[in-house]
């Protein structure tokens, strides 16, 4: 009892770390009947009830990377103030504001020797997720005849591009505890996950998501060859590359097609023929949207609210009328932000990124620096901070991998 009192540590950190720990089990099974905001509620009464709280203000304005990550919320408010639309913008920032209280509890807390069974916890959560998706499809598969292990079918808890960037980060863990196990055993079991969280990626066939994770592979195959100087792992992560590029190609012929036909879709684009079926179609219409509407309002943007009613506005005024019938967002992330709270808020987005790529490059921690590489690639194609299962991702991660004292 006395080792778990020591673990966990006073009142503040025990709570503390409860909420985070089920915050990532919820996260790969966000779902109405599976909120993620009780643990969310949580950490921030532990954070406002427990301890001095002038002590808490002083240490996270002292954390540089949690109170940058921070100010992108504050634009959003700001952004609030000049919106038509408040019905939306208020919504919005219910929705973003995991963006600050996350910086805010966990930058201002002290989470050393703590962070690994967080992640751990969440690798768990994440393989459970993707056994269940696996079975269900396995079950519709047999009872339908129809194949249901592909795109948005296996797919079951979200949108597939939000699932498939949780499973990349996820097997991303599972490599960085596959090369700190020094049992052989266990290490077998961190090899087999990550293999079957790369079969599953494959199957979901997220194109931007795949290429994340390819660049992931690459960069840690370099990581442990040249930093650690372990020539074994890291032609070992090269390899298991390989074999991710063979199953991609050859044995998922499906995934395959998706990425043959981006050229084609491209080619329909520009020859302005059959463009409203096309996905690779509907980026670049939206994207061409979004600039003008970021030309005309480049540095304030048209306010929190009113983003997304701009682009329907300009999609109607283009005739791209599939945009208007799904009722679309910007489908870029940056594009997006830019586009609802201005120059500012792109550059605190930006920023944010950036700076936390070069501290986890300073510090040589490859999980963090792989984490922002699919961040960044996520948000080229997909708005992810529009949607709850976006913001929880990058604003819990961000603030457990960067602002947490974990190394």
């Amino acid at each position: 009892m006395q080792q778990v009192r020591n673990y966990f540590g006073d009142k503040q950190s025990t709570l503390l770390l409860l909420s985070l720990l089920l915050t990532a089990i919820v996260i790969p099974f966000q779902r109405p009947v599976i909120p993620v905001w009780p643990g969310i509620v949580l950490m921030t009464a532990a954070w406002l009830f427990t301890g001095n709280l002038k002590d808490k203000i002083l240490a996270f304005f002292s954390n540089g990377n949690a109170a940058i990550f921070a100010t992108l919320y504050l634009f959003y408010c700001c952004g609030y103030f000049y919106s038509s639309n408040t019905a939306y913008a208020k919504t919005d920032l219910i929705l973003k504001i995991p963006l600050l209280l996350f910086p805010l509890a966990i930058g201002s807390s002290a989470l050393k020797g703590k962070t690994e069974v967080i992640l751990k916890t969440y690798l768990l959560a994440v393989l459970v997720s993707s056994v269940v998706c696996v079975v269900r499809s396995g079950y519709l598969t047999y009872t339908t005849g129809e194949n249901h292990f592909y795109y948005y079918k296996l797919s079951w808890f979200f949108h597939v591009g939000h699932y498939a960037m949780y499973l990349v980060f996820a097997a991303c863990v599972a490599l960085y505890f596959l090369f700190k196990a020094e049992n052989k055993n266990i290490k077998i079991c961190y090899l087999l996950v990550f293999l079957f969280l790369t079969v599953v990626i494959i199957l979901l066939s997220a194109r931007a998501q795949i290429v994340a994770f390819f660049i992931v592979i690459v960069y840690t195959g370099f990581y442990y060859l040249f930093n650690n100087q372990n020539k074994i792992q890291g032609i070992g992560i090269i390899g298991l590359l390989i074999i991710t590029i063979t199953l991609l190609f050859y044995f998922i012929p499906a995934t395959h097609k998706r990425f043959n036909s981006v050229n084609n879709e491209l080619n329909q684009f520009y020859s302005n023929k059959n463009t409203g079926s096309y996905a690779s179609f509907l980026r670049l219409a939206i994207w061409r949207t979004g600039v003008e509407i970021i030309r005309e309002h480049p540095f304030s943007g048209v306010g929190t609210g009113d983003a997304k009613d701009e682009l329907i506005k300009k999609a109607q005024e283009k005739n791209y009328s599939i945009i208007v019938k799904r009722n679309l967002n910007y489908h870029n992330q940056f594009l997006q932000t830019w586009a609802a709270i201005g120059l500012p808020g792109f550059f605190a987005l930006l920023f944010s990124i950036i700076i936390g790529t070069l501290y986890s490059l300073k510090k040589k921690y490859f999980l963090a620096t792989s984490f922002f590489i699919i961040i960044t690639i996520s948000f080229f194609t997909e708005s992810m901070l529009e949607r709850q299962a976006g913001v929880i991702f990058y604003s819990f991660f961000s603030a457990i991998l960067i602002f947490a004292d974990n190394e």
